[in-house]
């Protein structure tokens, strides 16, 4: 069953995608977070023409560079978690948890290391915050991301089925943690000692540059708790709070072009967000 998922899997994401994103997509309609998206018949066929570029680029150019990451990665010549006496279940929830782990640090890194960040911009320029957000990354990061990601995976012995589910897991997920869903409050409150929730994700999405800097855990918010990252609130509360980026409100355009020659552009009010951060306020208690 595993071999099979492996085999064929640049074609399980895309396919959960649609089901897991068609569910969401009505969901949100009959209770949005936010109800005023003038912008939505613009920002969707960008968002996922943006996912289909990515989408081609996997299929295409990524096997090749997937296979030298696992290369570079198994270098080490040790086991890790797979060649651990651990139990097979143990190992593969370990696994899990882990990978988890590196798509939390990459994804600070993303914010905090600027030539990376030049790509991961084009994701948080979306003027709003729903399912299409999800699929909006550059395809050179989502290129960048996965050796990544792999390379990690194989220096460590992550195992295969790990690996598989979590895929798997985060692409069901990434697309609900960025719905326009309004979840009652004791639901999101419960949600979130297990997963990352909308409410959670969209501070992280925040115009305001030191909300943006918060919540940076993809699945698990365990993460943000442990390493000082989590915000529970937005300061302007969820229902009237801006996203995107403050640089690129009045800036160039943000369309399918735009946003595949946004990495290559500069801008002058967007020097801070291109250099290492400065270290982060104290965590908010709420």
């Amino acid at each position: 069953m595993v071999d099979f998922l492996w085999e064929h899997l640049a074609w399980w994401p895309p396919t959960l995608l649609v089901c897991v994103g068609a569910l969401i997509s009505f969901l949100e309609a009959r209770w949005p977070r936010q109800s005023n998206d003038p912008a939505r018949t613009r920002r969707w066929p960008v968002n996922l023409g943006l996912y289909g570029a990515g989408l081609g680029l996997a299929l295409w150019g990524l096997p090749s560079l997937n296979d030298a990451a696992i290369r570079w990665g198994s270098g080490l010549g040790w086991g890790g978690i797979a060649g651990s006496s651990l139990p097979d279940v143990a190992k593969v929830v370990l696994g899990v948890v882990v990978v988890d782990l590196l798509q939390y640090l990459l994804h600070r890194l993303s914010h905090a290391v600027p030539l990376l960040w030049r790509l991961h911009q084009v994701h948080h320029a979306d003027e709003a915050f729903d399912v299409s957000t999800s699929v909006r990354h550059h395809p050179l990061e989502v290129a960048a991301l996965s050796v990544f990601t792999l390379m990690g995976c194989a220096a460590l012995g992550v195992p295969v089925l790990s690996l598989t589910f979590y895929l798997l897991l985060q692409v069901a997920h990434t697309a609900f943690c960025h719905a326009n869903l309004m979840l009652p409050a004791g639901v999101d409150r419960w949600l979130r000692m297990w997963v990352v929730t909308p409410d959670m994700h969209r501070i992280h999405h925040s115009v305001h540059e030191e909300e943006g800097q918060r919540n940076f855990a993809l699945v698990f918010p365990w993460w943000d708790h442990l390493l000082g990252t989590y915000r529970g609130l937005p300061r302007d509360g969820q229902a009237a709070m801006r996203v995107g980026l403050a640089y690129l409100r009045s800036g160039p355009d943000t369309g399918w072009w735009g946003s595949l020659l946004l990495p290559a552009r500069r801008f002058r009010e967007s020097s801070a967000g291109l250099q290492p951060q400065a270290p982060l306020p104290p965590p908010s208690a709420s």
